[in-house]
């Protein structure tokens, strides 16, 4: 099988711990980067107020400008989506408050604040793309070490942060605290920031669709409000989502909303892991995908956790041999599988699984 042409780094991060606290102003975060467009988010603090992002060249002329509004329904966090740009290119920004019809510069307007939006060649790239699961204040140093890496991307693979709760307000004051992190908020207004939940921030230890069913809701609306994402799911449920950097797709995978809600689509006397909407998106998915290296990103670890919980992906076994069979059938290359959740940091090698080697990484 011929090897793509593309490098790529990926560094593994971990650390793993509960207990988080709030305060006001959020952001901005970079967060999901196209060819042509860009999604941040950005809180002023607890009021209700008009805000822009202007984005700029780097010769500063202007090119592109967003509206949004910070809204208590949404805790006040603003989400912009920045379109018209240009691929491969580097914007510098800054996020305004509008107030009769003047422009108050709030967070920005500096060489920090920046992005480069996604090229089309999906050759000859090199990623620095960092993945982390299981994270509290103690994490802090981590996120100063990534800034030295110049990384394209941050993932987020659950219990980040921890919340074990269904109650709205407290999981939005533990999103809220974790994205106040000086290090994380640094690193972030340059650097996009992505990412999908495990069973802690998706409402308590060992959840699932069924055992969690009352806290989804909330958890959902939570996760959404505070991460700048171009989809979550099927956009009513789920969050489950993929984001294209050229050389590389990341597969932000949703283990846990519909886990144990109903017949998995590949075997009828077992549960499913991803329901039958996100196992058909998956698989389409990567038949579509044009890019080198394919990273499937979960929650939980895709193999066997050798103890009493299930949720891993020896609980679902029939889907993932399933997924592991088509992906060796159909011929598709380049797969990478990424799992959190157990505070072990593993590399793991399945030889010839998919007519290649299969690389995977438990990143804590």
């Amino acid at each position: 099988m011929t090897k793509p042409s593309a490098e790529l780094l990926i560094a593994f991060l971990l650390l793993a711990c509960p207990t988080l606290r709030a305060g006001d102003t959020v952001g901005p975060y970079v967060g999901v980067l196209k060819t042509t467009e860009a999604y941040l988010l950005y809180s002023p603090g607890k009021e209700s107020v008009d805000l822009r992002v202007t984005v700029k060249d780097e010769n500063g002329r202007t090119v592109a400008v967003a509206p949004s509004r910070s809204e208590a329904d949404h805790d006040f966090v603003a989400k912009f989506h920045v379109e018209g740009l240009e691929p491969g290119t580097t914007y510098h920004y800054q996020i305004e408050k509008l107030v009769g019809g003047k422009a108050d510069i709030l967070a920005g307007g500096n060489q920090d604040y920046h992005f480069t939006t996604v090229p089309t060649e999906r050759s000859g790239q090199v990623l620095n793309v960092a993945f982390i699961s299981c994270v509290n204040d103690s994490t802090d140093p981590v996120w100063t070490e990534m800034a030295k890496h110049d990384l394209d991307m941050l993932c987020f693979g659950g219990d980040t942060p921890y919340a074990d709760t269904g109650d709205l307000a407290s999981l939005r004051e533990k999103h809220r605290h974790l994205l106040q992190r000086p290090g994380l908020a640094s690193l972030c207004k340059s650097t996009s920031l992505v990412g999908t939940w495990d069973d802690h921030d998706f409402g308590k230890n060992n959840a699932n669709g069924k055992s969690a069913a009352g806290l989804k809701v909330n958890r959902r609306r939570a996760f959404v409000e505070y991460r700048a994402q171009e989809r979550y799911g099927s956009g009513d449920e789920g969050i489950y989502q993929k984001v294209d950097l050229g050389a590389m797709e990341v597969f932000l995978l949703d283990a846990r909303w519909y886990s144990q809600m109903a017949p998995s689509p590949v075997a009828p006397n077992q549960s499913t892991c991803f329901g039958n909407e996100q196992w058909q998106w998956l698989l389409e998915s990567l038949r579509n995908s044009r890019a080198p290296f394919k990273v499937l990103l979960q929650g939980q670890i895709w193999q066997d956790k050798k103890n009493s919980e299930t949720d891993d992906m020896q609980t679902y076994y029939a889907e993932r041999d399933a997924l592991l069979d088509m992906i060796k059938g159909e011929g598709i290359p380049g797969v990478v599988l990424v799992g959190g959740d157990i505070h072990v940091s593993r590399y793991l090698m399945h030889p010839q699984r998919v007519g290649y080697d299969v690389h995977g990484v438990r990143s804590a």
